[in-house]
């Protein structure tokens, strides 16, 4: 089956060659969700046999639903990789060097930042 269409295992009229037909599905930007009757018999022994089973959307209903389409696809594709981003994004941090925090102490009820520990320009612990 062709890239765009899909099949419904609903038949309710015959083809030409008296065989129950197949209600097929277009979803193409102009015809986005439009069934239609096709001839069932396999591919090389199939008459030339459709009929529309919807009327035609206005255009503006065809496209935004396209785009709903689109978007719900891109969607299942983002959530597909996401595991994969998230497992790279957790060895990025894992290389993240933690030695650029400042140490805090507390003295008396205050809180103390001890910057002594740091190097200013590069954020590494001095010895």
């Amino acid at each position: 089956m062709s890239q765009g269409l899909s099949a419904s295992s609903r038949s309710m009229m015959n083809c030409q060659s008296g065989i129950a037909t197949r209600i097929f599905t277009y979803f193409t930007p102009t015809n986005v969700g439009r069934r239609f009757y096709k001839c069932s018999k396999p591919n090389g022994y199939k008459c030339d046999y459709w009929k529309w089973v919807d009327d035609l959307l206005h255009l503006r209903v065809a496209n935004f639903i396209h785009d709903l389409k689109k978007e719900n696809n891109n969607l299942h594709r983002e959530k597909k990789y996401l595991p994969y981003d998230i497992e790279e994004n957790c060895e990025h941090l894992d290389e993240i060097n933690v030695s650029k925090s400042e140490e805090v102490v507390f003295d008396n009820e205050e809180v103390v930042v001890d910057k002594s520990l740091v190097d200013n320009n590069d954020g590494i612990q001095k010895s």
